[in-house]
């Protein structure tokens, strides 16, 4: 499965005034959920294999080939849990500009789009676990004065290069404020 990571700056132009506009828009690595596809195939595996060839001596080898099949389901849940979050991440697309910040998914027939103007935005938060430190990536959440499930909540996961992305935010709110 390729990844198609596009990080790029470009010019657009402004419907209000007709000055050029700067629009960062980038799309989230796949990295860090592959790699936790990769660990959890490994470790189930592992523990199947153990319990079917009943290595922790359980005198029922039904018991233990029940034990082996049990850990085999729930591996393949994992599994199929984390394929779902790198095909989503695929299918998402982030974009700050000067004016808002979007978060865009698209899937078959049905587009979904949150934005915040960015003079609403009041604080954002930086995440970073081992493995997207490990790939230089983490996730940013913005905040307004609003909730979670209100429309004052955005976040972008798996973000190529966050300090970037935050500092462009921090910029332009700082701006915006002005």
């Amino acid at each position: 499965m390729t990844q198609q990571q596009t990080s790029q700056s470009e010019a657009a132009n402004s419907t209000d005034d007709d000055q050029p506009t700067e629009r960062y828009r980038t799309r989230p690595t796949i990295k860090p959920p592959a790699i936790w596809a990769a660990i959890t195939v490994l470790v189930g595996g592992v523990l199947t294999l153990v319990s079917l060839l009943n290595v922790f001596g359980l005198e029922d080898q039904g018991v233990a080939t029940v034990v082996g099949l049990g850990i085999a389901a729930l591996t393949g849940l994992f599994l199929t849990r984390h394929l779902i979050i790198i095909f989503l991440l695929t299918r998402t697309t982030y974009t700050v500009t000067p004016t808002e910040l979007r978060h865009e998914f698209s899937l078959w027939l049905q587009t979904k789009s949150r934005s915040i103007p960015m003079d609403q935005v009041r604080g954002q938060e930086f995440e970073q676990d081992a493995i997207q430190r490990t790939f230089g990536v983490g996730s940013i959440s913005v905040l307004t004065g609003g909730t979670n499930s209100s429309l004052g909540y955005v976040s972008f996961k798996n973000v190529p290069d966050p300090t970037e992305v935050s500092d462009r935010i921090r910029t332009y709110r700082d701006s915006s404020a002005d």
